[in-house]
């Protein structure tokens, strides 16, 4: 049982659901204060997953044309208009709702380098720990996150237990061929995810986050065949 990923997913489940009722008591401004706050966090890991990285050349390779891909593709608009038609009846200030935050919350929970790194090694190793310690803080973060944006933060938990299971069942195929160091690259392209969503979350730059998903799926065989080239 990925006792890791169901905690996880539990805590952002929780703090979603429980933050409507504490954002009755917390003032616009301090929202406002605590979200720029929560942004700053994800910089912060962000930047600490990057300077884990073994080889910045193939990530950032990724990160370009991932981006160039989902920009062809038009993730960003697909995936709002997406979670628009989902969310529709269940949000009911829908002219006030902020997709854009919500879109960021999607993305920092489901697509964080942090967060997949989890799951990968969970079901290599069958350890949990990171997954343990990452749902301390999600549930804080889904919490004041849910304070302003309502019940569908808690949502996004059910999607992000279906990607975490399908990358759990992966991992046991991609386990004898991922090394150390393609994991250390994996680790660094998502947090540079993760920095553009700290960016957006603290409304410094509206970056397209979801058009950015594709560097996930490019970094593992860039890095590899960086290795190989460049041992």
């Amino acid at each position: 049982m990925p006792i890791g990923i169901i905690s996880d997913c539990l805590s952002v489940f929780l703090g979603g659901l429980f933050g409507p009722a504490a954002g009755r008591f917390i003032s616009e401004k301090t929202r406002g204060t605590v979200t720029v706050i929560l942004g700053i966090c994800a910089l912060s890991i962000g930047i600490n997953s990057v300077i884990k990285v073994n080889s910045m050349t193939p990530v950032v390779i990724a990160v370009i044309l991932g981006t160039l891909c989902g920009d062809y593709l038009k993730l960003e608009a697909r995936i709002t208009a997406l979670f628009g038609k989902i969310l529709h009846g269940l949000v009911q200030d829908r002219k006030n709702f902020d997709m854009d935050n919500f879109i960021t919350v999607v993305v920092l929970f489901c697509a964080s380098g942090f967060g997949i790194y989890g799951v990968l090694t969970e079901g290599m190793s069958g350890n949990p720990e990171i997954l343990l310690s990452k749902s301390v803080l999600d549930f804080f973060t889904a919490f004041m996150f849910a304070a302003s944006l309502g019940i569908s933060v808690a949502l996004v938990a059910v999607f992000m237990l279906a990607v975490f299971a399908v990358l759990f069942m992966l991992s046991s195929f991609l386990g004898p061929v991922i090394t150390p160091a393609m994991l250390q690259d994996f680790m660094a392209c998502g947090g540079i995810l993760t920095i553009a969503a700290g960016l957006r979350v603290s409304k410094i730059k509206n970056i397209p986050i979801a058009d950015m998903i594709p560097a996930l799926i490019f970094v593992l065989p860039f890095s590899a065949v960086w290795s190989f080239v460049m041992p």
